[in-house]
Parts: C-alpha cells; sequence; structure tokens
C-alpha cells in the first residue's frame, strides 16, 4: 500500500477502518434481512390462522406490546423500528 504525500497514515488507517465497518454494517443488514423473512413467514402463518377464525387481521394489543419491546431497547425510536417491522410483516 502507497501512501501519498498529503495522505498520513492515520488517514489511510482511518480510510480502512471505516470500508471494514461498512462491510461490517452491510454483512450485519444481510442478517437483519433473513431474520425480517423469517420472521415475516411466521406472521403470514398467524395473519392465515386468524382469517381461517374469521378473527380481526391485527391484533392491536399484541402489536402495543411489541413496540413496547422495541421502545424498551431503543428508546423513542422504537416505535418507529417496531412499526417498521410490523409493516413489512403484514401480508
Amino acid at each position: 500500500m502507497l501512501v501519498s504525500e498529503t495522505e498520513s497514515l492515520a488517514e489511510v488507517d482511518i480510510r480502512l477502518s471505516t470500508r471494514q465497518a461498512r462491510t461490517d454494517i452491510d454483512n450485519l443488514d444481510l442478517g437483519i434481512i433473513s431474520l425480517l423473512r423469517m420472521r415475516r413467514e411466521v406472521s403470514q402463518r398467524i395473519q392465515q390462522a386468524r382469517r381461517e377464525a374469521d378473527g380481526p387481521k391485527f391484533d392491536s394489543g399484541r402489536e402495543a406490546d411489541i413496540a413496547g419491546v422495541y421502545r424498551s431497547h431503543f428508546g423513542d425510536s422504537g416505535d418507529e423500528v417496531a412499526a417498521a417491522v410490523l409493516r413489512a410483516c403484514r401480508s
């Protein structure tokens, strides 16, 4: 690896560290996507069972509980995360 006269070794280290961190984030995102797909499959099975039993499409109490779990881990933004997850998992 050649370092130009204007680029310090510290800047190269930061750039390489950032590149690795971005790769780590990309891999984590793929894992999250995989988990969300699995969650959606389970959710769709539950929704199908509800439809077959002529039950309500959504359980607002259960969704509030889920939002509470996300809120406990992410603070106020947990509501947004929970809403996005629930929306992504609905059929």
